[in-house]
């Protein structure tokens, strides 16, 4: 997955821990890997009236503190799509900042939820520790109807395990081997007993307080999000129109499934 993906999953799981069971690694605004290109991550309120807004929290630790003392209860993962997507369909626009639909984290309180989005902003090019980010999440929608979107776990595994047998045989089909090999590998993972063994954000989240079953479907999908630019997935085309079709049907069913996955295991703790 994208790292400012990574990175809204890793706040709602550590972040429900916090508000779980006050549990948090001490280290983690510094050494979690979805931070370490950030030189800054804050937390801000926005007031309608002027358009200004005000920092509540100067580090994501800073702000799970805030939500357990405003009462918050528990963070869930949320999904967005396009409104208007037009011909060109949000896992085509994947790849591109601010494309391929909108990522949110909900903070829910008894009787209604806030929901926050990040803005990155490249602040520092030059960096030699590589700290080139500055993120903000901003509280965008304040009150709103309680979503709580809660999707079963084994029913998007058997998703999951099919479009990437799908897919897998089609990239084959097209001589597409390191391709094909990927979906492959993304389907073993869903199988595995240690299936973060093999991804980069190991630390993506608290391991011991989810099931296997959506361990395997996280690292599984997080593995396998090919929608990017120039020498992605997306960037394939086929001359042959029925050819093309079926790339463009299995390339939007993959970015769902794997979005429905990412949403599934988070959310279940």
């Amino acid at each position: 997955m994208t790292g400012t993906l990574a990175q809204i999953v890793a706040l709602t799981a550590y972040g429900n821990d916090y508000l779980k069971n006050g549990k948090i690694p001490s280290n983690f605004d510094s050494a979690n890997t979805t931070f370490q290109f950030c030189n800054k991550v804050d937390f801000r309120e926005f007031k309608k009236i002027s358009l200004s807004y005000k920092v509540v929290a100067n580090s994501p630790t800073q702000w799970f503190k805030r939500l357990k003392s405003d009462g918050c209860r528990h963070l869930r993962l949320y999904y967005e799509r396009s409104k208007d997507q037009g011909s060109t369909k949000d896992y085509k626009l994947a790849g591109f900042v601010g494309g391929g639909g909108t990522w949110l984290i909900e903070a829910i309180y008894d009787g209604y939820s806030n929901f926050w989005a990040n803005k990155w902003e490249g602040t520092n090019q030059n960096a030699a520790d590589k700290k080139i980010w500055t993120v903000s999440y901003g509280n965008v929608k304040e009150r709103q109807h309680t979503i709580d979107l809660q999707i079963d776990n084994q029913s998007i595994k058997d998703e999951l395990k099919r479009i990437l047998t799908e897919i897998s045989d089609f990239a084959f089909d097209q001589n597409l081997q390191n391709w094909g090999e990927l979906f492959v590998k993304a389907k073993t993972t869903l199988d595995s007993a240690s299936p973060e063994e093999n991804y980069y954000h190991k630390d993506l989240i608290p391991l011991d307080n989810y099931p296997l079953t959506s361990k395997q479907i996280l690292f599984s999908a997080g593995s396998v999000w090919v929608f990017g630019g120039m020498g992605s997935w997306n960037d394939l085309g086929f001359e042959d129109k029925e050819t093309n079709d079926k790339y463009d049907r299995l390339s939007e069913q993959l970015y769902s499934n794997i979005n429905e996955a990412i949403i599934a295991a988070t959310n279940t703790y």
